[in-house]
C-alpha cells in the first residue's frame, strides 16, 4: 500500500527479515523440547526414587496392610511423598538457579557494563516451576504408588 501511494519500492520487514523469524521460531521451539524433555527426566527421577522406597519398605507396607490400612491409605502415602520430593525439588532448583543466573548476570556484561542478557526474575516464575515440579512429582508416583497398594500383606511380611 505504501508503494502504491508514494510511488517508492518497499518490503515488508517480514520478507526481509524472513530467516530472523524463521530462527526465533526455531529457537522457541527448540526451548520447548527442552523444557519439556527436563520435565520428562525429573519425573522419571522421581519415580526411581519412588520405587526403590517401596522395595526397601515392602515389609513395612505389608504390616501397615495387615493392620487395615487401605490400598487407598497405601496410595495416598505414596503419592503425598512425590507431591513432598517435587515439591523440596522445585524450592532447591528455585535457589540454584535464582543464585545461578544472578551469578551470570553479574558476570557477564557487555563493555558498557550492562548485563549482556538482562532478565527479570518473578514470583510468578518461581511459583509456576514449583507447581509443575510439585505436579510432576504427584504424577511420577502414581505407578509406584499403585504397586505398593496392590502388595499382598502376607507375601510382603514375609519377603520383605
Amino acid at each position: 500500500r505504501i508503494g502504491r501511494v508514494t510511488g517508492l519500492t518497499s518490503r515488508s520487514w517480514m520478507e526481509s527479515n524472513a530467516q530472523l523469524l524463521t530462527a526465533l521460531e526455531s529457537q522457541s521451539a527448540s526451548t520447548t523440547m527442552i523444557r519439556f524433555f527436563v520435565i520428562v527426566s525429573v519425573a522419571i527421577g522421581i519415580a526411581s526414587v519412588l520405587v526403590v522406597s517401596v522395595i526397601q519398605r515392602s515389609r513395612e507396607i505389608g504390616i501397615l496392610r495387615a493392620m487395615g490400612t487401605s490400598r487407598g491409605g497405601i496410595l495416598r502415602i505414596f503419592l503425598i511423598q512425590g507431591a513432598i520430593v517435587g515439591l523440596l525439588g522445585s524450592a532447591v532448583g528455585c535457589g540454584m538457579g535464582a543464585g545461578l543466573s544472578v551469578g551470570f548476570q553479574a558476570a557477564v556484561r557487555n563493555a558498557d557494563g550492562s548485563p549482556l542478557f538482562p532478565f527479570t526474575l518473578t514470583a510468578e516464575l518461581f511459583l509456576t516451576s514449583a507447581a509443575v515440579a510439585t505436579f510432576a512429582g504427584v504424577l511420577a508416583a502414581i505407578v509406584p504408588a499403585r504397586r505398593a497398594a496392590r502388595l499382598d500383606p502376607a507375601e510382603a511380611i514375609r519377603y520383605g
